[in-house]
């Protein structure tokens, strides 16, 4: 590849060979027009010929050049040839038209001007060699012009040609010196556009700039990865067919300069939504007028269900303390009447009292009922430390499947597991069990007879490079509505007749303990996937 140098320096040559070729065009034009009608045999038309003559050998001579100029690599030696054949051929050509009376003397001044933007300060020796070469022409050439007007003539374009040298070389210095300064802040300026470019690409927020007419001018990778639309199906559209929920804070920031923030509720196209931080603030160009819109933005989702998890613990833990409080209030008295009911029962079953006999019987029941709700309000407010031991999640729920399968309360349901590879965790067996059991119960419970209820197991690989271990339990249930799903963890909340609301609050704080989480997808009518997410040793 041929250094940018050398590629300029060719273009001006070449430049300056199209404007030969031009200017010799036009003589040639002019030639054949003066001659219209001239006998062969007339002096002025063998003048012609000569004239004819040299404007020939000067095509051949540029055609030589374009030739030469494609291979060189040294382009300046070709130019300094060229120009010197030029004042030659241009000397011929105004002791031929006349001498110091020519028309064409100027043509020196356009090889002085092509030689300054070649070589700089050669347009001084290129004006010192025309001047020589005109003052020569003068005493070789005759005229009729009486010697008084010969000598203005020839001082005149003399000095013409000397103040051309000088300017042109002095222009050709500052020219230089423009060009080398444009180049230096150009390449400034692309140093800054690279910088600037890398800034915008790494940062971790997402940066949008968007025109006043609403269209995406710049869309940084960070908010390609956020939003899941490519930065570059993203620049040229509408705002509003990127992020609509943006839309609302963008038409009501005024362009005084304030800063505007708030959240943002944004349906990706995954069909996920994810709840976005945005600030957005005037974009001025250098006068200070408002051009458009910056908008700054970060992904808040894991951060606000985070919050969300924090407030339902320090819920949930409240709760706990005054269930384990009333518990104890309860647990008391329960057992006392349960006692004395006993011994009732056992004096009257001597007296024969049948009737007596079958309601303290009722009474009994009821009491061992409110014992085990007490038992698991116990269980729920104080769960006991887990006793972690490692093993494979899958052949634990396959054998925990199978004791289910035997169980009257699944009579009606088919279980059907779907575990891959092994995934091993850190977990208490037995609340692991419980934790399984209520949600395949819950599952029993809300699906038709006859269906099937899924227990899959699988990896799960989140953005921040954490893999979990994510065991999911999916009905075919009528589904949880919206407004309860907020709400479904809490103690004694249940969408069930006969339920306590104390099965999912106990396996929400067990996976707390064991530093998971639990998740719910749910959907009016089709059902309900409820997925525990444990971390993988």
């Amino acid at each position: 590849m041929d250094d940018p140098a050398i590629d300029l320096t060719r273009r001006r040559i070449t430049y300056l060979m199209l404007f030969r070729v031009g200017l010799v065009s036009f003589l040639l034009i002019a030639a054949l027009a003066s001659e219209v009608g001239t006998p062969a045999e007339d002096p002025v038309s063998a003048y012609m010929w000569r004239l004819l003559g040299l404007i020939v050998a000067t095509y051949g001579l540029t055609i030589a050049y374009a030739l030469v100029l494609k291979r060189t690599r040294e382009p300046l030696r070709i130019a300094g040839f060229q120009v010197g054949t030029d004042l030659i051929l241009t000397s011929v050509l105004i002791y031929l038209t006349g001498g110091v009376e020519s028309s064409f003397v100027f043509v020196y001044l356009l090889i002085i001007v092509a030689a300054s933007l070649l070589f700089g300060r050669g347009a001084l020796l290129t004006a010192g060699v025309s001047i020589f070469g005109y003052v020569l022409i003068a005493f070789l050439a005759a005229s009729s012009l009486p010697t008084r007007q010969v000598i203005r003539l020839l001082a005149v374009n003399t000095v013409a040609l000397a103040a051309t040298g000088l300017l042109a070389a002095r222009l050709a210095v500052e020219l230089r010196r423009a060009g080398e300064r444009i180049a230096s802040q150009g390449l400034r300026l692309r140093e800054l556009e690279a910088v600037h470019k890398d800034v915008i690409q790494c940062l971790t927020s997402g940066l949008v700039t968007v025109a006043r007419d609403g269209r995406v001018m710049t869309f940084n990778a960070a908010a390609g990865e956020i939003t899941g639309i490519s930065p570059s199906l993203a620049v040229g559209r509408h705002v509003g067919d990127v992020l609509p929920a943006l839309v609302p804070l963008n038409q009501a920031l005024t362009d005084d300069g304030s800063l505007r923030r708030g959240e943002i509720r944004q349906t990706m196209p995954d069909g996920n939504e994810r709840t976005l931080g945005v600030s957005l603030s005037p974009l001025v160009d250098s006068s200070g007028v408002a051009i458009g819109r910056i908008v700054n933005f970060q992904d808040l989702t894991e951060l606000r269900r985070m919050e969300a998890v924090v407030v339902r613990t320090e819920h949930l833990a409240g709760v706990g303390r005054l269930a384990a409080a009333i518990a104890h209030e309860i647990r008391n008295p329960l057992a006392a009447i349960s006692g004395s009911v006993e011994l009732l029962a056992q004096t009257v079953n001597r007296d024969g009292a049948k009737e007596a006999h079958e309601l303290m019987a009722i009474v009994m029941r009821e009491v061992e009922r409110l014992n085990a709700l007490i038992s698991d309000l116990l269980n729920f407010a104080r769960p006991s430390s887990p006793q972690r031991v490692q093993l494979d999640l899958g052949q634990a729920i396959a054998e925990m499947v199978q004791v289910f399968s035997h169980d009257k309360r699944f009579s009606g349901a088919h279980i059907e597991l779907q575990a891959g590879e092994s995934v091993m965790i850190d977990v208490d067996p037995a609340q692991l069990r419980q934790v399984v059991w209520n949600l395949v119960l819950n599952a029993a419970e809300a699906s038709p007879p006859h269906t099937s209820i899924v227990v899959a197991i699988t990896r799960q690989e989140e953005a921040g490079g954490k893999t979990w271990a994510r065991l999911e339990v999916r009905d075919r249930g009528p589904g949880i509505a919206a407004e309860n799903r907020t709400r479904i963890f809490e103690p004694f909340f249940s969408t069930k007749q006969s339920g306590t609301g104390l099965g999912l609050a106990t396996v929400h704080r067990i996976i707390e303990h064991h530093h998971g989480r639990v998740e719910i997808e749910s959907e009016v009518g089709v059902g309900t996937t409820f997925s525990v997410m444990l971390p993988l040793l």
